[in-house]
């Protein structure tokens, strides 16, 4: 509670700071503004009906012959901060399983971005996946830039968070996904773009297919703004040309504006029947707790800031899995989905400790391996729809 307290105060100090950057042009989002040296196929913005239908169509068609089950596999890995151990060692556990699909499409929001590259590569990258969430590193996140931070953007030191995203997006990772993506198979990222208020789909594939040292430089900056937190760490500025000329672009954690993400909202909307999607296999990881309990909340500001900010986005995250189960429904698409149930004694997305990272990692790992991860559309009334008591004892697996 310290550490929340002293975070708060912080925020609270540098809610004046500001940064100097090119003011974004007034009006409607432009999907037509392009980071400069990439193509505008880098990023998916605001798509409208036809635009969707197009984007849809092009990643089926070119994921098909590449889908060595014949099946379309899609895995949504969602925010969640420390949350991401769960994520992270239920990738490894498919692994040991000798159940883990080779996924044609990969999303990632947030500590989900992080997840993303690795899942979409493969087991041969699952000793760096644990290194990454569990080798203590992810300690140095919860560090505050001390006096400094009052002159930041963030309270938490972001050179930490850049170089945690850092040490791990290598030239090899950028070669291996540029390798998949001409291959077939698709990587996509979220980001806000606060200006806009509307989120942004990076295709990573594309960004990795530049290759080089401008690759390698977009794709840890798509990961580090994905996962910044409003006010905890800084925004990431992007420079885009677009139909008014250059202007920046401020982007924070995609979680502020999709929890997790399967398609572009608009594909909820639409009347149509998608049948290139029959028969394909959705699935998501939330990287946090969405049962709902009684507890008392604590009448101060803090406390009351951060179970507010909590039941928002466990709000959006129980939304957005009854949206993706209707469509997959649907569609004649099979959705699994899992979560950390109730049960287990999760002590929240800011708690980066190294034991509790390694105890969350190993405890999805083993839910995975033994094949009690994925809750299937069935149990989204019990689960989701409709309030859900867990059992008591000691933590048990998403699935009894």
């Amino acid at each position: 509670m310290r550490r929340l307290v002293a975070l708060f105060l912080s925020l609270a100090l540098a809610s004046c700071v500001t940064v100097g950057r090119m003011e974004a042009p007034g009006g409607l989002p432009d999907p037509t503004a392009k980071v400069e040296g990439f193509p505008k196929e880098v990023r998916i913005v605001n798509p409208d009906h036809d635009s969707f239908l197009r984007i849809l169509n092009e990643t089926v068609i070119k994921s098909r012959p590449g889908a060595r089950d014949g099946t379309l596999d899609v895995l949504a890995l969602s925010g969640g901060g420390a949350g991401g151990g769960f994520g992270a060692g239920v990738v490894a556990g498919l692994t040991a399983a000798g159940r883990r699909p080779v996924f044609e499409v990969v999303t990632g929001v947030s500590t989900g971005a992080l997840i993303a590259p690795f899942a979409f590569l493969g087991p041969d990258w699952d000793d760096d996946l644990e290194r990454a969430y569990t080798g203590g590193r992810s300690e140095d996140l919860a560090r505050t830039a001390g006096v400094s931070s009052l002159f930041r953007l963030g309270v938490l030191d972001a050179a930490e968070l850049r170089g945690l995203v850092s040490d791990f997006v290598t030239p090899e990772m950028i070669e291996a996904v540029a390798r998949e993506s001409a291959g077939g198979r698709t990587l996509l990222v979220a980001t806000t773009n606060l200006d806009a208020e509307i989120p942004v789909l990076w295709d990573m594939g594309v960004i990795a297919r530049k290759g080089g040292a401008e690759a390698q430089k977009l794709f840890t900056d798509v990961l580090v703004a994905s996962a910044s937190i409003p006010g905890v760490f800084a925004p990431v500025i992007f420079r885009v040309d677009g139909q008014d000329g250059p202007n920046d672009e401020l982007h924070v954690d995609g979680g502020v504006s999709v929890p997790f993400f399967i398609f572009p909202d608009v594909a909820f909307l639409s009347d149509d029947r998608f049948s290139v999607l029959r028969g394909a296999n959705i699935y998501v990881v939330i990287n946090g707790q969405l049962d709902p309990f009684v507890r008392t909340a604590e009448a101060n500001a803090v406390t009351i800031a951060i179970r507010a900010l909590n039941v928002t986005l466990t709000r959006m995250a129980r939304t957005e899995i009854l949206l993706t189960s209707s469509f997959a429904k649907l569609h004649g698409m099979n959705m699994r989905f899992t979560y950390i149930p109730r049960r287990y004694d999760f002590s929240g997305s800011f708690d980066f400790d190294a034991g509790r990272m390694r105890s969350l990692f190993d405890y999805a790992r083993s839910c995975a391996a033994t094949r009690k991860v994925w809750l299937t559309e069935a149990d989204v009334r019990k689960h989701i729809a409709a309030p859900f008591t867990p059992p008591a004892g000691t933590a048990g697996c998403p699935v009894p």
